[in-house]
């Protein structure tokens, strides 16, 4: 899936994707203000769901909302919130930051493992919202309604 075996620098892109980006560059300020108001209705919204805390970016800091991410409390178990949010209320959490420490990846295989505890629990609560930049306000209220009605169900308690 997504193991890093080997560093690599393909940083080129080709002339066509260079002249989409500098068309959607143009309209850059709009997508970043509508991913900034979903995270603001999740920042609100998502302080009274259960076994889920956002996190927050520092006072000060700014912000692209490129991933929306929160951690599950101790206990609850990731892959079967998500399974649940899919299956009953077709909500797909994907894309964490990383599901897999960096020390853990394979490309790193020939140094120190660790321990790295705040990076092992991390990665082992994290989810990361859907934002896109053009989500409505009910798009994100479906999924604060749906991790609501998930996490209060006790799905994905550990046993």
């Amino acid at each position: 899936g997504g193991d890093h075996v080997r560093l690599g620098s393909a940083w080129r892109m080709s002339e066509l994707h260079a002249a989409v980006g500098l068309v959607q560059l143009r309209r850059l300020d709009e997508f970043v203000a509508t991913r900034r108001r979903a995270a603001t209705l999740y920042d609100e919204a998502l302080a009274a769901v259960p076994g889920l805390r956002p996190v927050i970016p520092p006072p000060g800091s700014e912000t692209n909302y490129y991933k929306y991410m929160a951690l599950l409390d101790d206990g609850i178990e990731r892959v079967q919130v998500k399974e649940q949010l899919r299956l009953r209320h077709g909500v797909t959490l994907s894309g964490e930051v990383y599901a897999v420490p960096l020390h853990r990846q394979p490309v790193f295989a020939t140094y120190d493992r660790g321990p790295f505890p705040v990076a092992e629990d991390v990665c082992r609560r994290q989810v990361c919202l859907p934002v896109h930049s053009d989500m409505t306000e009910a798009e994100a209220s479906h999924v604060v309604g749906a991790l609501h009605a998930v996490l209060d169900e006790g799905a994905g308690a550990g046993a």
